[in-house]
């Protein structure tokens, strides 16, 4: 992905200028018009090139979450000084990072696409960490994948304000990088919760035997 729409043919001129625009302005605000404009060709070529709006939108949805799973392989590369050299080496990301919090932001059939791409291509990443034992899976590993994957969005949701919290702009400012990245691996390392929680929860989600019904139990008591 080129950072210099210049070195780009025509639609990838397009999709680019329509990435920066859906998600800078969103989907409703943007039209044909101030696509072609920014990608320098006429309205005509953008509905040649790719039909309709909507049509635009779903090959930017899915050319977005191409290049995600392309770039997978950043999560299990190492350390996490190599993650914050290639984000500062790639500022043309920015407007991928902003599309998607566009698109998770205004909902819909966008919102669906992203969540259940990201479930099948995070279903892989694990099974791959946990074959090179990097990771351990909890026991139900459907549900374990759509939370990570929900609180992962969900956070990118958030990721100005949280970068700022963490004194910068960008959720992919190097210096934030490297701060989360580090908690975020202590975190998923060590925990939170003590083993007696697990147990105590564990147990007040086993069914109560005798009538067949499936009551919790109350782990205080």
């Amino acid at each position: 992905m080129s950072s210099n729409p210049a070195d780009l043919l025509p639609q990838a001129r397009i999709r680019l200028a329509a990435l920066e625009l859906f998600g800078t302005q969103g989907f409703v605000k943007t039209t044909i018009r101030q696509i072609a404009a920014r990608a320098g060709v006429s309205p005509g070529l953008v509905i040649h090139h790719f039909g309709s709006k909507n049509q635009l939108r779903a090959h930017c949805d899915d050319w977005v979450m191409d290049l995600i799973e392309q770039e997978k392989t950043l999560l299990t590369i190492g350390p996490q000084p190599a993650l914050r050299d290639y984000l500062a080496e790639h500022p043309e990301y920015e407007p991928v990072m902003a599309y998607l919090v566009t698109g998770l932001r205004e909902g819909g059939k966008i919102a669906d696409r992203i969540y259940t791409r990201t479930v099948a291509m995070t279903e892989g990443m694990l099974d791959l960490a946990e074959a090179n034992g990097l990771v351990r899976i909890p026991e139900d590993r459907e549900a374990a994948t759509a939370f990570l994957v929900a609180s992962s969005l969900g956070f990118l949701m958030l990721s100005d304000q949280f970068a700022r919290q963490l004194g910068g702009q960008h959720l992919n400012d190097p210096d934030v990088v490297a701060r989360y990245g580090l908690v975020a691996a202590e975190v998923f390392t060590h925990g939170l919760f003590t083993p007696a929680y697990l147990e105590a929860l564990k147990a007040a989600n086993t069914t109560t035997p005798g009538d067949g019904n499936e009551r919790p139990r109350n782990p205080d008591h």
